[in-house]
């Protein structure tokens, strides 16, 4: 009995032991049912594809062959399965001139090797539901082969995406093509003009765009005219890949920094590599302040890189999270489920209202990762958070094998759930119309009817709640032009007295904290956000804008007449407002910052009317809206120009 219960407690701290909070009741018979065939009914919404068109995939006509299946992300565990002594087997593989048979017989030991990954599984799925062959063998690749050539036709893509998938649009990722949009939506890429290290390839991007680069300002106009291209293409997202080539932290360097990086590639000086840094850190916020401006999501390559020999480390998603804070209005949508960094992916996403999970590519990179975290992210993120698929195929057929795969797994995970009585049944319906279809549309703004605010009653209806509304649904209104000055100690917070709030002196220098501090023209992002992590990050790099500290903004407003105005605020964290040297708003607060927190009745008097906030940041986000609530625009902004 003694070695029984010795046994017992070993197996208790061993064995992982998965318990569910009970928390809903019992559900009905054939629950699983119901919920496999709602997740197969849905239309899903495909966020990231590669494939060719239908055209280009026809042409190869009877050269395709069962080795097709085997591309692609199949090709990778291949190679891999080769080590080093084989791997220039691999490509023979591919090659027609080769005997079918004889490359089926170099392909067979390194498919025995992975053919259990999920790259592996793939290739499987496909052959047996959409070409009747149960299994990739001797006996079967030339039948395999035989049936792959007999649906080379047109209508390929038809019956494979949009029946067999069940995929109502997939966003490709292809460059700005002309894509049959019964199919496919784009987004488009930007990192050719972020990558720059040398003189050439500044002037050879100014020839794209019919522009001599003389400056870094010429730069920016040719990023620009690119980024409004792609606008008028209709494309409806930014995808960024540059964890492939360099680390994915992106200091905030100022102009002056990055004027005189990119002035010593145009003059062909020799650059070292951490100068080159900085006009590339420069240049994604730019790149950021355009998709901020055009109300884009961009989707971030995290995690597992593809190919053979990459560093994942320059890919773990907590490197972006200066952006997170910089860029509060940006949708970021981080790919790939972050694999391996998981659990980092859903804290990022649970503290930050910006950022977004996408798992396209995951499920076959790992079934059982995909699994482990979704069931993990329904617990810790909003569901209208996670997008959970994007095929990340160059080809069809795999598209369509990662769908079963996804829609599998999703299934799986929401039956779990419901069984240890986490979910209702319909609650788990529900995760699985918004994860797999709403989400994306919502995201990429390809239906509007799906934003929750538009037939809200509650807004529509007499009373405070529309009053507000009414101001909140604008942009009309924000100061985006200030004087800024900071950063201050803390000290007492708002209640600590610094010189901005005696005297109004651009000219003057002050002691700060981390040195010398002065008055500087700032404006805001397009949404109307002052951000304060942004601007003093530039300013200072010595200080840490992140930590606890006060600044003051400054603006003017000239009237026609004396006249009561409504002022709508919002701040992160506390602030204090004066209005021609009256104290109208002190209010300290931990809180975000969002448009209109707080709306205040103040006097404006005929002609110029001094606005001074102070506000103070108790820890990590920082930043202030402030609009003028005037309907017939009679209010003029007086504007600060260094």
């Amino acid at each position: 009995m003694r070695y029984s219960l010795i046994i017992l407690f070993a197996l208790l701290f061993v064995i992982p032991v998965f318990s569910q909070i009970h928390i809903v009741d019992v559900p009905k018979a054939n629950y699983k049912e119901r919920i496999i065939k709602a997740v197969n009914e849905i239309q899903i919404i495909d966020t990231h594809e590669h494939l060719a068109t239908e055209e280009s995939r026809l042409q190869i006509g009877k050269k395709i062959d069962f080795t097709y299946l085997f591309r692609h992300y199949a090709k990778e565990d291949l190679i891999s399965a080769a080590n080093i002594t084989n791997k220039g087997l691999i490509e023979i593989i591919y090659k027609n001139d080769f005997p079918l048979l004889d490359r089926w017989e170099l392909l067979k030991p390194f498919y025995r090797a992975m053919r259990t990954t999920g790259y592996g599984r793939i290739p499987l799925i496909a052959a047996r539901d959409l070409y009747g062959v149960p299994d990739i063998s001797d006996s079967t690749v030339e039948l395999l082969t035989l049936r792959m050539q007999a649906a080379n036709k047109p209508g390929l893509y038809e019956n494979i995406l949009k029946e067999k998938a069940r995929i109502d649009l997939s966003i490709m990722d292809m460059g700005r093509n002309n894509f049959d949009k019964k199919f496919y939506r784009h987004v488009e890429r930007f990192d050719n003009f972020l990558l720059i290290s040398s003189a050439s390839e500044i002037i050879d991007i100014g020839k794209q765009f019919d522009i001599k680069i003389n400056s870094l300002d010429d730069y920016n106009f040719a990023l620009r005219k690119a980024f409004l291209a792609g606008i008028d293409f209709g494309m409806v997202g930014i995808k960024s890949t540059l964890a492939y080539k360099r680390i994915l932290k992106f200091k905030n360097t100022s102009k002056e920094k990055a004027e005189k990086v990119f002035k010593s590639l145009l003059e062909k000086s020799k650059v070292k590599s951490e100068d080159v840094k900085i006009i590339q850190d420069y240049l994604i916020h730019k790149l950021l302040d355009l998709v901020d401006e055009f109300d884009l999501p961009i989707q971030i390559h995290t995690g597992l890189q593809a190919g053979n020999g990459n560093t994942i480390t320059n890919s773990n998603p907590t490197h972006l999270v200066n952006l997170f804070f910089e860029y509060p209005n940006v949708k970021f949508i981080l790919f790939h489920a972050s694999y391996p960094y998981g659990g980092e992916l859903g804290t990022l996403a649970k503290n930050f209202p910006n950022v977004f999970i996408d798992m396209c590519w995951s499920y076959v990179i790992s079934p059982s990762y995909s699994k482990r975290y979704l069931h993990e992210w329904i617990e810790t993120v909003p569901a209208n958070k996670i997008m959970a698929f994007g095929g990340d195929y160059d080809f069809v057929e795999a598209v369509y094998a990662h769908s079963v795969m996804a829609r599998q797994i999703i299934a799986d995970v929401l039956i779990e759930k419901v069984r240890d009585r986490y979910l209702t049944e319909s609650e788990a319906i529900d995760i699985a119309k918004m994860i797999l279809r709403e989400n994306a549309l919502r995201i990429f703004k390809l239906d509007s009817s799906l934003n929750p605010m538009v037939n809200l009653k509650v807004l529509n209806k007499p009373g405070p709640l529309h009053d507000w509304w009414e101001i909140r649904k604008t942009n009309e209104g924000f100061i985006k032009n200030w004087k800024v000055i900071g950063v201050f100690d803390y000290g007492i917070g708002l209640n600590q007295i610094y010189p901005p709030e005696n005297e109004i002196q651009y000219l003057k220098n002050y002691n700060g904290k981390g040195g010398i501090v002065k008055w500087e023209t700032e404006n805001t992002l397009p949404t109307g956000y002052l951000n304060f992590i942004s601007i003093f990050s530039k300013r200072n790099t010595e200080i840490n804008p992140k930590a606890k500290g006060i600044a003051y903004a400054y603006a003017e407003i000239k009237s026609p007449n004396n006249r009561k105005v409504k002022i709508a605020l919002g701040s992160n964290d506390g602030a204090k407002v004066w209005i021609n040297n009256k104290v109208v708003y002190n209010i300290h607060a931990g809180r975000g910052a969002v448009p209109d927190q707080d709306i205040i009745t103040v006097e404006f008097k005929k002609g110029i009317n001094k606005i001074l906030v102070k506000v103070e940041n108790i820890g990590a986000s920082w930043g202030l809206y402030l609009r003028i609530v005037d309907p017939k625009k009679e209010l003029e902004t007086i504007q600060f120009n260094d």
